[in-house]
Order: C-alpha cells, then sequence, then structure tokens
C-alpha cells in the first residue's frame, strides 16, 4: 500500500481580537506560539481558488481509486471543502482549544494524545507539539493522518496548513 501526502495552502485569517488569561505561577508554562498565536481570526483568503486548490488535491490523491471508491472518499474528504468562517485559538486550563466553525480540538498542552471525533466523524487520536512561533496539530486515525499548522505570515495573518497522509490515497492531500 502506498502512503499519501497532501500539501496544500488551506487559508488566511486575518487577527480579529486577541485576549490573555491571568495564570498564577503555579500553572504550566504556556508555550510561546500558544502565546503569540491565541487569538480570534477571520478567514480573508479568496475561497474560490482555495477551493479550487483544495478540490485538484483530492482529486490527484483519489485518482487511482475506482469511481466508487472516488465518489465515496470524496464524500468523506468534503469536510475539508467547507468554507471556514474563523479560528480560535486558546489556552483552556491545562488544554489547547483550537476552534474553526463548529469544531473545537481540545487536548493537554503537554503534547499526550486525546481520544476524539475528528471534524470527519471519524474515531481519532488528537495531540499538539509547539515551536516558538508554530502550533502543530495532529490527528491520527486508523486509516489516516492528518497535521495541520497554524502560524503567522509576515503581515501578521494566521495562516494555516494541512497534510493528510493515508495509505489508500494515491498522493498526500496538502493545502494552505
Amino acid at each position: 500500500m502506498r502512503h499519501q501526502r497532501l500539501s496544500l495552502f488551506f487559508c488566511l485569517f486575518e487577527l480579529a481580537t486577541v485576549t490573555f488569561a491571568s495564570r498564577s505561577a503555579a500553572d504550566t508554562a504556556t508555550p510561546s506560539a500558544v502565546e503569540l498565536l491565541a487569538g480570534s481570526y477571520r478567514y480573508v483568503g479568496n475561497w474560490e481558488r482555495d477551493e479550487a486548490e483544495i478540490q485538484a488535491s483530492v482529486d490527484k490523491a483519489i485518482a487511482n481509486l475506482s469511481w466508487l471508491g472516488r465518489r465515496i472518499a470524496d464524500n468523506r474528504l468534503a469536510s475539508h471543502r467547507e468554507r471556514p468562517t474563523g479560528v480560535v485559538i486558546a489556552r483552556a486550563g491545562e488544554n489547547l482549544s483550537i476552534t474553526m466553525g463548529e469544531y473545537k480540538a481540545v487536548a493537554p498542552l503537554d503534547g499526550q494524545p486525546r481520544d476524539v471525533v475528528a471534524p470527519n466523524n471519524r474515531d481519532s487520536k488528537l495531540s499538539y507539539r509547539f515551536s516558538d512561533d508554530t502550533i502543530t496539530q495532529s490527528f491520527s486515525a486508523e486509516h489516516a493522518k492528518r497535521k495541520s499548522t497554524y502560524s503567522l505570515d509576515d503581515r501578521g495573518r494566521l495562516v494555516m496548513t494541512v497534510y493528510m497522509t493515508s495509505e489508500k490515497l494515491a498522493a498526500p492531500i496538502a493545502y494552505e
């Protein structure tokens, strides 16, 4: 079976508001990326262009499947073609919460995976990793993995990149 990788630049978000919660000295230190990126963002990209790039990446990834397999895979990947209205990144106690639309992804700041139902309604493990200026969100399921990174571009806009792999796909799916 082939592992496939997908990289596609998904969307840009503009900082709308930023809120910071006070912490006691006993709390675990917040990773610098969380402090840098915490806030509410709204989508400011070109949806027609972004949607076309996402669909092209999906089409490439499912090209090796039968006609019926392509239809099923395309339906399962439909959540990636939903227009995002905004993103909220916040510390929630000892957890990080990233909310996009109606979906809230909450997992510990210490990187330990948490059992969740992913945006595609499949059981998954969710975890977060941090660098100085980037949050990496990882979903891992039985046959697929998704990694999303969140960082700021040179204009201070939030950039989310998505990279998905599965042994069932001909190529990875990637977008920004």
